[in-house]
């Protein structure tokens, strides 16, 4: 049987505070909050809300920091120098940035899995096609 969210807090925390301190570690207070303010807040969230805070930080510690996780997107999207995305990127929450390496690293995993079958792709699109016949040449001279 699977556990409740507070089951899992109680087993690996001990009780709630002890991982709202956690979570405070490692996810920053929205633009302009106390830590005080911060930690009310946290408060009132759901356990299982905690845990996936948690989880995402975690994460996000473990790939190096925001700044990180925005330099890597870039050069998997081949914008490296692109700091007009780069700064609209930073400004997306963690989660978010974090899914978005998680699906452009699978989508360069996948492509880089299968070379030879992009690269006959491009040989296909690339070997013009013969310019269509006109109809009309064809009937002005059969009159």
């Amino acid at each position: 049987m699977s556990k409740s969210p507070q089951q899992i807090v109680k087993e690996r925390h001990g009780e709630k505070s002890t991982l709202i301190d956690a979570v405070i570690g490692l996810v920053e207070p929205l633009h302009g909050e106390e830590s005080d303010a911060h930690r009310r807040r946290l408060r009132n969230v759901s356990n299982a809300k905690l845990l996936h805070l948690l989880a995402v930080g975690e994460r996000v510690k473990e790939l190096g920091g925001r700044d990180a996780i925005v330099t890597k997107i870039l050069e998997l999207k081949g914008q490296p120098k692109d700091h007009e995305y780069a700064d609209r990127l930073r400004k997306l929450s963690l989660g978010r940035i974090v899914d978005m390496l998680g699906s452009l690293q699978r989508a360069a995993k996948r492509d880089g899995a299968a070379p030879k079958a992009a690269a006959k792709k491009m040989t296909k699109k690339a070997t013009p096609k013969a310019p269509a016949k006109s109809t009309s040449a064809a009937s002005k001279s059969a009159r």
